[in-house]
């Protein structure tokens, strides 16, 4: 079962949606979508990857207009792109992660910097042998929306990293100095205000029974079976548990969304599902489930992100089960 998102997550649905251009369906974008924003249309505007054909780049960084690779709600920019833009032949070749092995796709170009590679509408601020720099567009009906949240991408060449930096595609991708700043500041929000400024960790929380009576399955979401409105993100934005009791007090079925503080302790949050009637009687139920089931038979580990331990979001589905 997957769950649909509530509505705080819609901030970072499109940056997922970016995140796994490589995973969704194979359509093509129209040739000539015009979009509208950009300059008229003119031979001499348009960009050409013409001087960096045959040049294999590595993405070393994706970040937000401010700088940083995290937004408040924890998502993580990571680089993964791998390119080549072929020679004379307007296409690309870029790696595959659901494959395993690079495949070509078609380079369309717009008016002025305008792009689309892979899929995704992009525009190209930097264009060298050396590197590449796009920024990520989010276009629909032809216009260019709202351009909060702007993301930017950094590709070196491996020839660059390897004869110039001299250093290895891994160092480069470590999160910066800025980054680390940034959730430790978010950390420090999110220990004054648990259940108000708790954020997604990408190091998940983890729960294992004590238990032989309590059964725990965890929800994990792979490249090639993400949906359109799930992506592998959600494995840490939205860790989502099963967990059957046995010999519970009566049978139920509850799904609800928890915290987990930096200690482990877990709170009730909210249900998951539509309640119609006795809302209130039904949230202490399952808050009485959370207190007297799950507290007291589960080791739960909270989540981190850059080695910190902070408050985050679960989700469970909780069976109990009177036999």
């Amino acid at each position: 079962m997957i769950f649909q998102r509530s509505s705080a997550f819609g901030l970072y649905v499109r940056l997922i949606a970016f995140s796994s251009i490589l995973f969704s369906c194979n359509q093509k974008p129209p040739r000539d979508i015009a979009v509208q924003g950009t300059s008229p249309d003119s031979e001499h505007q348009r960009v050409s990857f013409k001087p960096v054909e045959g040049i294999a780049y590595t993405e070393i960084r994706r970040e937000y207009e401010n700088g940083v690779g995290f937004n408040p709600l924890g998502y993580h920019l990571q680089p993964e792109w791998k390119v080549t833009f072929l020679p004379g032949k307007d296409s690309v070749r870029i790696f595959s992660p659901v494959l395993g092995r690079f495949i070509v796709n078609e380079v369309i170009y717009d008016h002025d910097s305008v792009v689309n590679v892979a899929h995704s509408w992009l525009k190209v601020k930097l264009l060298h042998p050396d590197s590449l720099k796009f920024q990520v567009l989010y276009v629909r009906n032809k216009r260019i929306m709202d351009t909060t949240g702007q993301i930017f991408m950094t590709l070196y060449s491996n020839k660059y990293i390897k004869d110039k930096l001299k250093t290895t595609v891994e160092d480069l991708q470590k999160p910066p100095r800025r980054d680390s700043v940034y959730i430790k500041n978010l950390v420090r929000q999110s220990l004054a205000q648990v259940t108000k400024k708790a954020f997604a960790a990408t190091e998940p929380v983890t729960l294992t029974s004590k238990v032989p009576q309590v059964k725990i399955k965890r929800q994990v979401l792979s490249r090639d079976n993400a949906l359109k409105d799930a992506t592998v993100a959600d494995n840490y934005l939205l860790p989502t548990f099963d967990i059957e009791i046995h010999k519970a007090y009566a049978n139920f079925n509850h799904s609800m969304q928890l915290i987990v503080d930096q200690n482990g302790k877990l709170i009730f949050d909210k249900p998951t599902v539509l309640l119609y009637d006795e809302v209130e009687n039904r949230k202490k139920v399952m808050k009485g489930v959370v207190d007297g089931y799950l507290t007291y038979y589960i080791t739960t580990t909270p989540g981190k992100t850059l080695g910190l331990a902070h408050p985050s979001f679960i989700r469970v589905n909780v069976k109990g089960i009177q036999d």
